[in-house]
């Protein structure tokens, strides 16, 4: 899976969380947690987070990249709580990712 298909499923899965017929449920919330885990693994093991990545799907550039495409210049307060709790789990998944030997010990 490469970057513009993680992005496109992520554009999906926003889509499908805040389609008013719930086809989602709550981000954290099983399976749809799984799935978005499942995302930031695909993109952590082919090192998509990477700066030299293009796109670069670092926390910033993801959000950048998700505004763009999700919020369709439609930005109101639902999208932009979800795209942040989104972005949170991101950014925590990285960190310990990252670390994880240093405390394994």
């Amino acid at each position: 899976m490469n970057q513009e298909k993680i992005i496109q499923e992520a554009v999906e899965y926003l889509r499908q969380h805040i389609n008013q017929h719930g086809t989602r449920g709550y981000i954290d919330q099983e399976p749809y947690k799984g799935d978005w885990f499942k995302l930031f693994k695909v993109a952590y093991i082919n090192n998509y987070l990477d700066g030299s990545s293009t796109p670069c799907l670092a926390s910033d550039s993801f959000r950048s990249i998700l505004v763009d495409r999700w919020f369709d210049g439609d930005r109101d307060d639902e999208k932009t709580e979800l795209l942040e709790m989104l972005i949170n789990k991101w950014t925590e998944w990285k960190y310990a990712w990252d670390n994880y030997t240093t405390y394994i010990e």
